[in-house]
């Protein structure tokens, strides 16, 4: 009897020996989470960092666009890291309802954002792609950026001493920087996390 309790036990270690690799979580499929976001809130005041705003970018997807200086130096801004998920076309568009700023200033950077010099890394400016005087990028824009980089958005005042909150939707291909979750979209994409 001691015998096949010596083989149970063996073949009981054995077999959690064999299954112990087996459960790990497979994170390989991990992608940053936007898709639930949707939104990007902000204030600009007299606490807002400032600088120099550019102008009249036209889309650079090699981050080139040749921009002007507006002559709005001092405008209050706020930069908003992002990536992407797919190359399909983005959407930031500035919500009316919930913005008390009369008029925005888009512009997407390449990384890195050096607010010192502003004419550098541009993708597209944008000043009033949306409703009255506020900005937006739109699916009719056809802007697509490539998975994998990092880019941010800048919003600023369209002139010195605007002040105000801002709302922006965002389509679900924008991720914000910082943000991670495991996809998983399906029964079988659920136990291919668990090898």
């Amino acid at each position: 009897m001691k015998f096949v309790n010596v083989l149970l036990i063996a073949a009981v270690l054995m077999a959690g020996a064999a299954f112990a690799d087996e459960k790990m979580i497979d994170d390989q499929n991990a992608l940053p989470n936007a898709a639930t976001r949707g939104t990007i809130n902000g204030t600009l005041n007299e606490n807002s960092s400032t600088y120099d705003r550019i102008y009249s970018g036209t889309l650079s997807l090699d981050c080139a666009s040749p921009v002007s200086d507006s002559g709005n130096d001092g405008t209050y801004f706020e930069m908003i890291c992002f990536q992407v998920s797919d190359s399909e076309p983005i959407e930031m568009i500035t919500d009316p309802a919930l913005t008390t700023i009369g008029d925005t200033f888009f512009t997407i950077y390449c990384d890195p954002f050096d607010m010192a010099a502003p004419e550098m890394n541009v993708v597209l400016t944008d000043d009033d792609g949306g409703e009255g005087l506020l900005s937006a990028y739109t699916v009719e824009d056809g802007l697509t950026l490539t998975v994998g980089n990092t880019y941010y958005l800048v919003v600023t005042t369209y002139a010195p001493d605007n002040m105000g909150d801002f709302s922006i939707t965002t389509s679900g291909n924008i991720i914000e920087c910082g943000t991670v979750a495991t996809e998983l979209g399906s029964w079988d994409s659920l136990k291919a996390d668990y090898r």
